[in-house]
């Protein structure tokens, strides 16, 4: 049997549940089980933001969704008030961050007892302080014509000398009522204009992922700064990033790229400004570490868990 099952005691057969049922379940063991999550101070909140990533949902959907959902209920426990979810996320983001890290390194402890039924392109116990580092685009919408934009444009007719048309521009400026909600910049790949966010992480060879960096689009990828020491793993955008090796081997660039695509999976515009996107990151990523760490146990004999 499955480790996670055995501490579901929820009102629907384990059998009949759907897909992000089951993720709820294997959440629900995780945060049970962790030495570093089931301290923290607030988990319910951690809870609320696991169902809104889940069901890539709002704020006032997770009480809809409490009110509704049997399997729900039986994991929040408890339900608040839009408001005042929002309210506690915010003050949750620095613990959920500083506790992210510290789990990242319980699990790296777990997997090491299960060397042999880590996935095929994991490097466990092969190279030592090797980590990958890439980056994602988040989008959110960029809306229309606003007061950041007539700003920008008035700023660079001043640098230009162009006083006349600095002046036009001021004028604009003043009379404009439109601000942009999301806070994000614009930048471009490959022939394509994007506007939003730039995710960087730091994974180790087991498909853990260590550290977050949010920043805003435009960010260039090699000022980027991770505390871990070791040689990273980088594409060609890191290059003249110190210790940095360019990645050379197919089978790690893939794995690298599947938290990308877990991340765009999970992904819709949860907050406006850069602080609290990094919080959404991080709780996706929370569910993608320890959707790793499941697999792994569902691979492991049961004689092998007992001990």
């Amino acid at each position: 049997m499955k480790p996670w099952i055995e501490y579901y005691n929820g009102p629907v057969p384990y059998e009949h549940l759907s897909s992000r049922h089951k993720t709820l379940v294997k959440m629900n063991y995780v945060l049970i089980t962790s030495e570093i999550l089931s301290h923290l101070s607030d988990l319910f909140i951690l809870r609320a933001l696991i169902v809104m990533v889940v069901w890539t949902c709002s704020y006032r959907d997770v009480r809809s969704y409490y009110e509704t959902d049997v399997v729900v209920r039986w994991f929040l426990g408890e339900c608040k008030s839009k408001s005042e979810i929002h309210r506690r996320a915010k003050k949750f983001r620095k613990e959920l961050k500083t506790a992210f890290k510290e789990y990242a390194k319980e699990l790296e402890d777990k997997l090491s007892k299960f060397a042999d039924y880590l996935p095929s392109s994991a490097l466990f116990g092969k190279v030592w302080k090797l980590w990958c580092v890439d980056s994602f685009l988040l989008e959110v919408p960029f809306g229309k014509r606003n007061k950041e934009t007539l700003k920008k444009k008035f700023e660079l007719e001043l640098r230009l000398g162009r006083y006349k048309e600095a002046v036009s521009m001021l004028y604009r400026y003043m009379k404009c009522k439109m601000r942009r909600r999301f806070k994000g910049e614009f930048t471009k790949k490959r022939g394509r204009s994007y506007f939003g966010f730039k995710v960087f992480n730091l994974m180790s060879p087991t498909m853990i992922i260590h550290e977050i960096q949010v920043e805003l689009a435009n960010f260039p990828d090699n000022k980027v700064g991770f505390s871990h020491s070791g040689y990273k793993v980088v594409d060609r955008g890191f290059v003249g990033m110190s210790s940095t090796w360019l990645i050379g081997f197919p089978s790690f660039r893939r794995y690298v790229e599947f938290f990308g695509i877990f991340l765009k999976r999970y992904w819709r515009p949860y907050a406006v400004d850069k602080d609290m996107v990094e919080l959404f990151v991080y709780v996706i990523a929370l569910i993608y570490n320890s959707s790793i760490y499941a697999s792994v146990l569902s691979r492991v004999p049961e004689s092998q868990l007992a001990h």
